[in-house]
């Protein structure tokens, strides 16, 4: 098989969002079962809405990457019978996903997950909805690819919210202060029953809010230099669904017109409506494999008895170097 060859130290990232990201979860376990040369090198983690929290358990106990997926999975056995999915009066998610962090990191991650953990969300802010519009606030196009430049606000409830900017998180004061950061980075306005996470006195969201591409797209994060990133993520042509190229068009509380992606709206849905177990048991093999690919294609593949063993005997370089970077 054609590949290269890696060279330390390390940094990864891992994005996507809602219960998919439970691919990464197979990916971050094959990478502890056969890739103890790139775990024992990384220097740095970066995570996006849920695979910011699968990015957290790596980087402070990732000997408990087994146990957070098998807490999630009862959150989806719990969910699964419920008439309106976690949108169900009593059940509350957020709180579920709280006691998976709780159990699954240790005392000290807020210490251990300083200047290595770096997670993106969104800045939510609570607006007077009552407020006048101006101009440049009201969109003057007429087809939804147009993006508007004014605020994007939500009415959810009693309250109205403005997305505002993208943040990234590298620093926890404590251990509640990290799991709240967490908590925010998937955390969507749309539900009256659910209280936005806080950090430093601002609401956070998650990141996806303000993605408006139809396909799933690589997260920058500050850290390192490009040639030293390595991303581990599925191909977004191979992985996208025809309903992931559907545009879509919101109008806001001002009467303005903006993009929402697609993709994470029903991303989104996934969360909140999970996919049969079934489904995510695939997800987590698929991960797997796809970290097995990428250990093989960098020479750096341990055999051993752990997990799940490749799916063929050999493997084409179908990435390219820069891919895998």
């Amino acid at each position: 098989m054609a590949g290269e060859n890696l060279t330390a130290p390390f940094d990864l990232a891992l994005d996507g969002s809602s219960f998919f990201g439970i691919r990464n979860i197979g990916v971050a376990q094959c990478l502890c079962d056969h890739g103890p040369i790139v775990l024992s090198n990384a220097q740095r983690y970066g995570g996006i809405s849920s695979n910011a929290l699968i990015a957290a358990v790596m980087a402070t106990a990732p000997e408990n990457i087994p146990s957070y997926l098998y807490a999630l999975y009862d959150i989806v056995d719990e969910v699964a019978p419920l008439p309106f999915g976690a949108l169900s009066a009593g059940f509350d998610f957020i709180d579920r996903l709280r006691s998976a962090l709780k159990a699954n990191l240790p005392s000290d991650a807020h210490v251990k997950a300083t200047e290595r953990l770096y997670v993106k969300a969104t800045v939510l802010n609570i607006v007077d909805k009552y407020n006048s519009v101006s101009v440049h606030d009201v969109d003057q196009g007429t087809s939804s690819s147009i993006r508007t430049k004014g605020p994007k606000v939500f009415e959810i409830g009693d309250r109205c919210w403005k997305i505002g900017n993208e943040v990234e998180i590298s620093r926890y004061e404590s251990m509640e202060e990290l799991i709240e950061v967490l908590l925010g980075c998937i955390y969507v306005p749309w539900f009256p029953g659910w209280s936005p996470p806080q950090y430093n006195g601002r609401f956070l969201g998650d990141a996806t809010l303000l993605q408006t591409s139809n396909l799933p797209s690589n997260v920058n994060f500050s850290f390192g230099t490009p040639n030293k990133l390595i991303r581990i993520s599925p191909d977004p042509k191979s992985r996208a669904t025809m309903r992931d190229k559907i545009a879509c068009g919101w109008v806001d509380t001002t009467g303005q017109r903006f993009d929402i992606s697609a993709l994470e709206m029903f991303r989104t849905g996934n969360g909140l409506y999970p996919p049969p177990k079934g489904h995510l048991e695939a997800y987590y093999a698929d991960g797997y494999e796809d970290a097995t690919r990428f250990l093989k294609f960098y020479h750096c593949y341990v055999e051993n008895q752990k997990g799940f063993g490749p799916r063929h005997d050999r493997y084409a370089a179908v990435h390219s170097v820069e891919d895998l970077r």
